[in-house]
């Protein structure tokens, strides 16, 4: 075997990246974040893709107990938009990403209060993505490119 080999499978056991991994890894993540809350704003606001629409939407945050439920059903289908597309773009995505860990946050101690690990797994997924966008931005390919720090 030769030695590059043997490194090789070494780096699949290690903790170690290089920085062509660093830049590139988090770009998956950040595109599939993005088109999960850009569409899910979209089913919100306009009803497409089998979404209930703004009026359901503003009715939903009625039913949850919220004051003013036509200014936070604008509120969030504009933080789902707008930080799905940034996402996507990677134009602020730290910001995004604190929006969305907010609306998530949200979405877990209201409308899915009560619910259990198994029902709630996802919105808890989306946070733990929107967290590491946070700490390490967005990564590569995108108009804000993330760089380490030495």
């Amino acid at each position: 075997m030769s030695k590059g080999k043997g490194r090789r499978r070494l780096w699949l056991l290690s903790n170690t990246a290089h920085s062509f991994t660093f830049r590139y890894a988090l770009v998956p993540l950040r595109l599939m974040v993005g088109i999960i809350f850009l569409t899910h704003g979209l089913q919100k606001a306009f009803g497409w893709f089998g979404g209930p629409g703004f009026q359901a939407t503003a009715d939903m945050l009625a039913n949850l107990g919220f004051a003013a439920p036509g200014l936070f059903a604008v509120l969030l289908t504009i933080a789902e938009m707008a930080g799905g597309l940034m996402l996507i773009l990677a134009l602020a995505p730290r910001l995004a990403a604190a929006v969305l860990i907010v609306v998530m946050a949200v979405a877990l101690s209201t409308a899915h209060k009560g619910q259990s690990f198994f029902q709630t797994h996802q919105q808890q997924m989306l946070i733990a993505a929107c967290v590491t966008m946070f700490l390490a931005g967005g990564g590569h390919l995108g108009l804000q490119r993330s760089t380490p720090r030495d």
